[in-house]
């Protein structure tokens, strides 16, 4: 018999905290959120705002840094994820400064279907051609 009371117990606890851990208020995503990286010769990220939710218009804060002498220019764009899994990979802001320069830019986004998934990606260019690139996620 207390066997059975201990683990009716215990699952009646699991049962608890799982319906605490899902609530509305946790389940909102964080109002302030970060993503960056860093790949040969770049290293960029974005200051995420405002993102309570997928419908949110967030305010986005870029920086992006060349730090190789190398005569490549740099990018860094935000990317999403809809309600659907479809990836978004929105424009390019380009850094054509050179080595040692840090580029800043400030913007908002939005999307109809949903901005379920934020982060951004940082590249390396040669021209049109991109030679290598990472991503993160907030």
């Amino acid at each position: 018999m207390k066997k059975r009371t201990v683990a009716t117990c215990t699952g009646a606890a699991a049962l608890l905290l799982a319906a605490f851990a899902t609530s509305p208020a946790q389940a909102q995503a964080a109002e302030t959120a970060y993503a960056g990286c860093t790949t040969t010769g770049t290293s960029g990220a974005v200051k995420i705002t405002n993102w309570h939710g997928p419908a949110a218009k967030v305010g986005l804060e870029f920086n992006l840094s060349d730090i190789s002498p190398d005569d490549h220019h740099v990018r860094i764009r935000l990317v999403s994820e809809q309600y659907n899994g479809k990836r978004v990979n929105w424009p390019w802001r380009k850094n054509f400064g050179g080595s040692g320069t840090t580029e800043n830019w400030t913007s908002s986004a939005s999307d109809d279907a949903g901005l379920f998934e934020i982060g951004v990606q940082v590249a390396r260019f040669e021209g049109e051609k991109l030679l290598n690139s990472c991503t993160d996620w907030a």
